[in-house]
């Protein structure tokens, strides 16, 4: 694999491989065969993606079959999928215990981990259906997540972090469409997009730090994406939401104070190229809406258009520029502090 070096070095600043391995590690990462990786990687892709499907299918089967099952099937079906989930995750642990035994990652017994907690759900939603429990949706994926979050740190798993943050943003939505809330200068129907860009900026944050405390389990590249990605598109909901005056009494500083603290953080602090971008063509989504809204009111649609197709082609093609340079003094910044290390 192209960044197997880089996955070595990883390894070697989380204290995996000692000094005096290092270059027969880097030279055995210069001789591994790219086919042999890549079947590795279908594999698990397979592995992950059956699981998956399984756990989908049995809650279909729930579904389709509701009114035909007694109560003690439902529950003996779904509890015997979780005590064979477990099982199986105990009997994979113990033979991968001598290749991986911190048991991290993308492993056999990891997809059982999976599995169980797809079958957790399962039980949370079978119980509150037959015994009518009356609790709210958003409570049964806040206990969800609650039961979800072990089960993550046991495995270190990108794949189970990233349904625990889905989970949470999913309890967010759900809990304020029960109970509407405003909180401050801002309207309830627009509340939720402000919590949603709060939470998952904060959890972008968090990663942030692991990265720098070496914490192997809360590795999650992925979910760590995923929490800026969701943080900013959140964000810019808000701000065209705002541009186009629907929430008057909302205030569209907030847009701004929150753009410019990610730009900053991102430039100057942390020196990260995702949230970077995210938030430079947030802008230029922003500004198009607002430029739109204030100028149909004053000219001709035609012209309108092609001002703003060319804002938009021009705008974009400047911050590419401008990130790619970016992207370089990135790259150099992060190498000379390698070298430095």
């Amino acid at each position: 694999m192209s960044n197997l070096r880089d996955q070595v070095w990883a390894w070697y600043q989380q204290g995996e491989i000692k000094a005096e391995h290092m270059p027969k590690a880097l030279t055995l990462a210069g001789e591994a065969q790219p086919d042999v990786a890549w079947r590795e990687v279908i594999g698990q892709l397979l592995l992950w993606l059956g699981v998956l499907f399984i756990g989908a299918g049995v809650i279909i089967f729930f579904a389709f079959n509701w009114q035909e099952l007694g109560k003690f099937g439902k529950f003996a079906l779904v509890q015997g999928l979780l005590l064979i989930c477990a099982l199986a995750y105990g009997g994979l642990r113990w033979q991968e215990r001598d290749i991986n035994p911190r048991g991290l990652g993308a492993t056999k017994a990891n997809a059982s981990l999976l599995g169980l907690s797809l079958m957790i759900g399962a039980l949370l939603a079978l119980v509150g259906q037959t015994y009518q429990t009356g609790a709210d949706p958003w409570q049964l994926f806040a206990i969800w997540s609650l039961c979800l979050l072990p089960l993550a740190w046991l495995a270190g798993f990108d794949l189970l972090w990233l349904k625990l943050l889905a989970l949470i943003n999913l309890t967010l939505v759900l809990y304020f469409h029960t109970w509407p809330l405003a909180w401050w200068f801002f309207d309830s129907y627009v509340f939720v997009l402000v919590a949603i860009s709060l939470f998952n900026g904060m959890v972008y944050l968090a990663f942030l730090a692991v990265q720098q405390l070496n914490i192997t389990r809360l590795n999650a590249p992925i979910c760590q994406s995923l929490s800026i990605l969701l943080a900013l598109v959140a964000l810019t909901w808000y701000g065209c939401w705002q541009a186009l005056e629907i929430g008057d009494s909302s205030p569209f500083s907030f847009y701004l104070l929150y753009s410019a603290t990610v730009f900053l953080l991102s430039r100057f602090v942390f020196k990260q190229l995702l949230p970077l971008a995210l938030v430079c063509f947030s802008a230029i989504a922003v500004s198009t809406v607002w430029l739109g809204r204030n100028m149909f009111d004053a000219s001709s649609e035609v012209g309108v258009f092609f001002f703003l197709a060319m804002y938009i082609v021009g705008a974009t093609a400047g911050v590419s520029v401008w990130l790619t340079k970016m992207r370089a003094l990135f790259n150099a910044a992060e190498l000379n502090g390698k070298v430095s290390q």
